[in-house]
């Protein structure tokens, strides 16, 4: 696979529903606080609040902070666009659910791009569910 340099793609994502106001604590790591998707990974590993788990070759880190839910989501070796990284932080507010997302991506441009729509879909997927989840 053809690299193109392109080290970060970086999104706030906001779909119907979706506001600004979940923006990360300032302590709290996001994708642009590293210039690679090895010393992402590096940072969560040490980081005592990371919870660590594997689905479907994924490396998932999740951290709960303030009220906010923090998922990290790592590619498979074989993934097309690996080394990348997302990183979603969650927060219910106000009977609202939040998401903002950033990724660190090391793939061509198109690919990195597949990525994030895969995310939003995923994202997309969450905030119904949440909401649904809410109103039970």
């Amino acid at each position: 696979m053809k690299r193109y340099g392109w080290l970060l793609i970086l999104l706030i994502y906001q779909a119907p529903g979706f506001a600004q106001q979940a923006a990360a604590p300032e302590d709290s790591l996001k994708a642009s606080d590293f210039a690679t998707v090895q010393e992402a990974y590096d940072a969560l590993i040490a980081d005592p609040s990371a919870t660590q788990s594997e689905v479907d070759g994924w490396t998932i880190f999740n951290q709960k902070a303030d009220g906010k839910y923090i998922i990290w989501s790592f590619t498979p070796i074989d993934h097309p666009v690996h080394p990348s990284a997302v990183r979603r932080e969650v927060v219910k507010k106000d009977g609202e659910v939040y998401i903002s997302m950033d990724a660190l991506c090391q793939a061509n441009r198109f690919d990195c791009d597949q990525l994030i729509e895969q995310f939003k879909q995923i994202n997309q997927n969450l905030q119904r569910r949440l909401a649904a989840d809410s109103g039970s």
